[in-house]
């Protein structure tokens, strides 16, 4: 019995040795196009556990980019062979460059455990064919996306609050596009300046779609361009069209949105200091509310008007005498002696 707890007491001193491995693949669609971001997953395994915890290897691409920003991490199990396998995945985005081959060169990497020397995992080459679309008219144009959805509004600043609009005021047309599984750099220039009136375009806004756990899926772009009429006469916006790749469908999409028409007037003879104001639009629900808030008090006071007469005349004599002076004796002495 002895030896048995000594050879049991030798085994547990001795070091732990976990096996290790790596495997890497490509998640790609059937019909991969430039500038569509494909996921590259490194999973690392073990029969017992990691120390220290995983690392993102270095690694080569070729005709790609390795987006920075990481995909959440998966926990994984397998068996292989009778033994119980644990791995965590590790997930990246690649955007791809160009028509040709996407591709991750052969690579050895070398995976390191407490107490055990490093091991070396050879990962093998991963390669994908990139293809442009048929009838690809503009390249520095081309937005692949999986969903894409396009808005605007219309602003008018007016320096003076009529129907008319007079040189001296402004149109302004905001637009904003949200895209799936792109990038904002993808995103192409939407608003430009028409021939023979004066423009003022503010910068851009870029963001990140995100969802989840703050897992970016998209990207967000907002212009805005700002019209600014010199010459009494008609001022024709022309309606917006983007072209752009439907990854999901492998399809071209047309986002369209509707122009605008405006008639400006002669400039008004008020001078330049009046500050161009924006039209805000009148809110009669907040009205109508705040207005049936005021006749239901109104109509309550009047109900009961008596007992808050009473509490009313109760609430000035409590504070009348609470404030009332209070005579206090004179303390001090008239008779001292010298």
């Amino acid at each position: 019995m002895k030896t048995l707890l000594l050879a049991l007491l030798v085994l547990l001193s001795l070091p732990a040795r976990a096996d290790m491995n790596m495997t890497r693949e490509l998640v790609a669609p059937a019909h991969l196009v430039p500038g569509q971001p494909v996921t590259v997953a490194i999973t690392f395994w073990t029969d017992s556990w990691f120390n220290p915890p995983p690392q993102w290897p270095e690694m080569v691409i070729e005709n790609g980019n390795l987006l920075s920003t990481p995909l959440p991490n998966q926990l994984v199990t397998r068996n292989s062979g009778g033994v119980s396998w644990s791995g965590i995945r590790m997930e990246r985005q690649i955007l791809t460059w160009d028509q040709g081959s996407l591709r991750l060169p052969a690579v050895d990497v070398a995976m390191q455990s407490a107490n055990q020397p490093p091991k070396t995992v050879s990962l093998p080459e991963l390669a994908k064919a990139v293809v442009w679309p048929v009838d690809v008219r503009q390249p520095d144009r081309f937005l692949p996306a999986s969903k894409l959805e396009l808005t605007q509004q219309w602003k008018i600043y007016r320096a003076v609050e009529d129907k008319q609009l007079h040189v001296g005021d402004v149109i302004e047309r905001v637009v904003t596009l949200r895209a799936n599984d792109v990038i904002a750099a993808q995103i192409p220039q939407l608003l430009y300046a028409i021939p023979g009136t004066d423009t003022q375009r503010l910068p851009a806004a870029n963001s990140d779609l995100t969802q989840g756990r703050d897992e970016i899926v998209g990207a967000q772009r907002q212009e805005r361009l700002r019209y600014l009429p010199a010459q009494p006469g008609e001022l024709t916006i022309p309606p917006l069209r983007l072209r752009w790749w439907d990854t999901r469908q492998q399809q071209w999409q047309l986002a369209e949105l509707p122009g605008a028409h405006y008639a400006f007037a002669a400039a008004r003879s008020a001078g330049s200091e009046q500050a161009l104001k924006a039209r805000p639009p009148f809110q009669w629900e907040a009205w109508l509310i705040w207005g049936a808030i005021f006749l239901l008090l109104l109509l309550l006071a009047l109900l009961f008007r008596h007992p808050l007469g009473r509490a009313l005349r109760r609430v000035v004599a409590l504070t009348h005498d609470f404030w009332r002076v209070v005579a206090l004796p004179d303390l001090t002495p008239t008779k001292r002696k010298r």
